[in-house]
């Protein structure tokens, strides 16, 4: 009966040790395994984080990159903002459609050619004047629209030659007579003492927000433009649908939103932007008649029209640069521009919203494209941009 007793306890042991080892082998895989969880969390985590660093790294450079070129002593350019309004402004792929020709041509260039190779720049400016003190008094708002008013007549949708918006600031026939404005018989319907400068004119844009940014140096010579564009990302699968822009100015997947700009330089060449066949005595009269692609953007030395590429066409995606790398899409870009009228023209415009400094408001969201987030498998981090940037051109003096 002992040996028995004594078996039995030796079994009981044994099953108890089992239990005990099965135990600790399950609470040592349990904690084993939370273990390289909470590695796996960390470094998961760690990951996230140095992306994120990484996306808000880079936004602060580009974004910080955007801002320094806009505040680099440029104020707004009305001259180009009047262009745009006359012509239109229309959408398409995140910018305006339609071609300003950045101030190089006027009414009726369609009339003589579209080719820029040529000498056919379309007519010269036009001026504005009163003609009858009730019906057709030059009012504030400008003559562009006007047939009564303007030498030129029908100006709607047309380009603008550079300081033809200063030029809806006078009335040539301030006495409203019928001498053909031409006071002193002379030289024709300016420099005559009928000529006034009102301090008052029509505003450059109707609304506050605009869909490209243009500004210009103290001295009138340089101009830089921005805009937003949207493209087909380069980086997409080949398996998926292509870029798709709507009506509503908005986008379908596989898009890339970017800021792009363009500079534009200043040549004294008359209307014909021609320095072999324009007359000596008409060019280099110190009159802004030609904006040419800058130097830096073309390549070329800018010594003549020959070597040159006149700034003609808005349309001409070649000829604009990219601010940010592919790695960054931009989206919900706008762009408000105040005031919306040159002060220095409106001089007696009291409104409290056209006696304002100039500045720019940005707002913009900035996230990684295609090549950026293919591996990301969480959701996309986006960085909002909202910004307000007071402009000067003391630094261009």
């Amino acid at each position: 009966m002992k040996i028995y007793n004594k078996i039995v306890e030796k079994k009981s042991l044994s099953a108890f040790t089992l239990v005990e080892i099965m135990l600790s082998v399950l609470i040592f895989s349990i904690v084993i395994i939370w273990g390289f969880k909470a590695y796996s969390w960390v470094l998961i985590w760690k990951i996230k984080l140095i992306e994120s660093t990484d996306i808000q790294k880079e936004a602060f450079y580009f974004s910080e990159k955007f801002f320094e070129e806009i505040k680099k002593g440029w104020t707004i350019d009305y001259e180009e903002y009047f262009n745009r309004t006359v012509v239109g402004t229309w959408l398409i792929e995140g910018h305006y459609d339609e071609s300003t020709w950045f101030g190089n041509f006027g009414r009726d260039w369609w009339n003589n050619s579209d080719n820029v190779e040529t000498t056919s720049y379309g007519d010269d400016f036009y001026y504005c004047r009163s003609w009858n003190l009730i019906a057709n008094k030059m009012w504030t708002d400008g003559c562009f629209e006007n047939n009564a008013l303007n030498t030129q007549n029908w100006q709607s949708n047309a380009p603008q030659r550079f300081w033809q918006y200063a030029l809806q600031f006078i009335d040539y026939n301030s006495n409203f007579n019928a001498d053909l404005w031409d006071e002193d018989w002379l030289d024709g319907i300016i420099w005559d003492d009928d000529d006034e400068y009102l301090g008052e004119g029509p505003e450059a844009f109707s609304w506050s927000k605009v869909e490209e940014i243009y500004l210009i140096s103290a001295d009138k010579k340089k101009r830089t433009l921005f805009r937003w564009s949207v493209i087909e990302d380069p980086n997409k699968p080949a398996t998926v649908w292509n870029c798709t822009w709507t009506s509503s100015n908005t986008w379908t997947w596989w898009c890339l939103g970017t800021i792009e700009f363009l500079k534009l330089e200043w040549k004294d060449w008359w209307f014909d932007h021609d320095t072999w066949t324009a007359p000596i005595t008409w060019q280099y009269d110190w009159i802004v008649d030609t904006w040419l692609i800058d130097s830096d953007f073309s390549g070329l030395d800018n010594t003549n029209f020959t070597n040159s590429i006149i700034a003609w066409s808005s349309s001409i995606s070649e000829n604009w640069e990219q601010l940010f790398w592919d790695n960054i899409n931009v989206s919900d870009v706008k762009f408000f521009a105040f005031p919306n009228k040159d002060l220095e023209l409106a001089w007696k415009d009291s409104s409290p919203s056209t006696n304002i400094a100039p500045y720019i408001r940005i707002q913009m969201t900035l996230s990684p494209s295609y090549i950026a987030r293919r591996w990301i498998k969480w959701q996309i981090p986006k960085i909002k941009i909202n910004t307000t940037i007071s402009l000067t051109d003391i630094y261009s003096r």
